[in-house]
């Protein structure tokens, strides 16, 4: 008798749009993440992340173009011309998120297997890197871009002093290098994608709140490090 009405608890798990998730894991993240937990989708979130970047990158040209041009005149070479410049920093904004992803998946999926005394799957990991990954690729982005303009191009010697201080790096002006790179990975939009990403771990591998904090805080530092290094040897 009781058959006909049981709650399809399984179905509901599964249920949502993996689109729609990108702006509802910022409000009902457990939810999401319950979803991603029964149907991992990457793809969503990526394509989504690369469509604002490609935006972004578009309003933001003009501002990269005196950037690259102030950069290169002070190396004494010439500035590449509009279109190489949109090619290849198309290609190179799609090539490098791709691979930022696939390393916090990997990162995620080797710490959250230890923690949960389980191989996790990495699937889902790369999943949850990209949906905690939000509010820094997509929020920060939008937020910095609005600083750029309100404050113009005045000061605009290289592409780094495109990135508006946002973060720790308010409280050292004048921050450069590796240390002015961890300062300024350290902000609101990154703590947040931070919680997320805790939250995104313990829900889909069923463990503790303390295991997911703590793989999601060893990535995030793992992540920023290679970050800074990156940077500091690019001349950030």
């Amino acid at each position: 008798m009781g058959a006909g009405i049981q709650p399809p608890t399984v179905a509901q798990g599964s249920e949502g749009n993996a689109f729609v998730d990108v702006v509802k894991v910022l409000f009902e993240p457990t939810a999401v993440f319950e979803r991603v937990r029964a149907r991992p989708s990457f793809f969503a979130p990526f394509l989504a992340i690369i469509a604002v970047q490609c935006v972004l990158f578009f309003v933001n040209l003009s501002y990269l173009k005196i950037a690259v041009a102030a950069q290169a005149a002070a190396a004494g070479r010439p500035a590449p011309g509009t279109g190489a410049l949109a090619a290849f920093g198309l290609i190179g904004l799609i090539v490098v998120l791709g691979i930022i992803f696939m390393l916090t998946g990997l990162i995620l999926w080797v710490l959250a297997s230890v923690l949960g005394g389980g191989e996790a799957k990495f699937s889902t990991m790369l999943s949850v890197a990209a949906y905690s990954a939000v509010p820094s690729a997509i929020l920060l982005s939008v937020v910095g871009t609005i600083v750029l303009y309100l404050k113009g191009a005045g000061q605009i010697t290289s592409p780094q002093d495109m990135q508006p201080a946002l973060g720790l790096d308010l409280l050292v002006s004048g921050a450069k290098g590796f240390v002015g790179a961890v300062l300024k990975g350290i902000n609101p939009f990154s703590i947040w994608g931070l919680v997320l990403m805790a939250i995104g771990v313990s829900t889909t591998q069923r463990t503790s709140k303390g295991n997911g904090y703590t793989a999601a805080v060893a990535a995030f530092v793992i992540l920023l490090l290679i970050g800074a290094a990156l940077s500091a040897a690019f001349g950030g």
